[in-house]
């Protein structure tokens, strides 16, 4: 029997609380979950670990979540990783921006449930197929 290998998703985020709250879902449905606190670790996770998607903070210590998208798109390596923005920023210049940079999916924190950002996830996965 062949046991079908877990997806991976590489949690960016420095709220300890947040990152609990989405591992917790995450696991919960299946997923492995690797985290990183700040987006310097989360860009060498990214690098290193090829998660099959990235859930990104912009808010973030060392390295904003931008520029770690800006890096994950310009890498050979990591560009064609999903990734999803996570966020409480609202501004429409923010949003412009991670559009732009080739953020999948802007999502805010507080508004949009776990549930759907993992409903998301899910139809992102079944894209990259």
């Amino acid at each position: 029997m062949i046991i079908p290998e877990k997806l991976t998703v590489l949690l960016v985020e420095d709220s300890p609380t947040i990152r609990l709250l989405y591992r917790k879902v995450l696991e919960s449905d299946g997923f492995e979950v690797i985290e990183a606190e700040d987006g310097e670790t989360g860009w060498e996770m990214a690098m290193n670990k090829k998660p099959n998607l990235i859930l990104l903070d912009l808010i973030l210590p060392d390295a904003n979540g931008l520029e770690v998208l800006e890096r994950v798109r310009a890498s050979d390596v990591t560009k064609n990783i999903p990734v999803i923005v996570l966020t409480t920023l609202k501004r429409i210049q923010d949003i412009q921006q991670a559009i732009n940079l080739g953020a999948n999916y802007y999502a805010y924190k507080g508004s949009d449930s776990p549930k759907k950002i993992l409903t998301m996830i899910h139809k992102l996965l079944e894209k990259t197929k």
